[in-house]
């Protein structure tokens, strides 16, 4: 059984595969969870997991009265979706692993939502580069962070791009993880995680 298969059997919600208009990557109709069956499978169980985090939370029968609300159910149902695609119990254990062990354990979830979910548990800042164009760069606290590097990071990310391949440094005081992955359709994607040793 898929790992879509089993979330819906196991909270009674069904979903159902189609085009979907205007960028969107999901949506619900009901209680059946609507997903763009162009999604890469990764996006398409965090789509779902999303989706399924607005109905436990019954946001469907409590719309928002304004920005604020919206903006705090979206990140309600962000934090029980990644409960829902890296359950605690199994994921907590093994944080201190690289992203790349991560990943293979854990093969239904993106890079990036298991390097968002580490931090939860790991003290740093991951920076995220689309086709050499920083994206984000979040901490614990889930704030963006200035768009500056230390020069080391910009160095790792580098060697990284060269490579196709992970980049571990450890220098003392911080550790440094780059991670490579090549998302098709033209996106390269490379993962830093600069962590504090102190």
């Amino acid at each position: 059984m898929s790992f879509l298969d089993d979330l819906a059997k196991q909270y009674n919600a069904p979903y159902r595969l189609t085009d979907v208009p205007d960028g969107r990557r999901s949506y619900l109709i009901g209680d059946v969870i609507v997903l763009d069956r162009s999604l890469r499978i990764e996006r398409l169980h965090w789509a779902y997991c999303h989706e399924l985090a607005h109905l436990q939370l019954q946001h469907h029968q409590c719309p928002p009265v304004d920005d604020t609300e919206e903006r705090q159910q979206e990140t309600d149902a962000n934090n029980l979706a990644a409960e829902l695609i890296l359950p605690e119990i199994e994921f907590k254990p093994l944080v201190h692993e690289t992203l790349l062990v991560l990943k293979q354990r854990f093969a239904h979830a993106s890079h990036e939502v298991i390097a968002r979910r580490r931090l939860n548990y790991r003290q740093g800042v991951l920076t995220i580069f689309d086709n050499d164009q920083l994206t984000a760069r979040l901490s614990p606290d889930g704030w963006n962070h200035p768009a500056q590097l230390l020069p080391i990071e910009s160095e790792v990310m580098q060697k990284c791009l060269e490579s196709k391949s992970e980049v571990l440094i450890n220098m003392g005081e911080y550790s440094l993880e780059a991670t490579y992955v090549d998302e098709g359709q033209g996106v390269v994607r490379v993962l830093l995680f600069l962590e504090s040793q102190l």
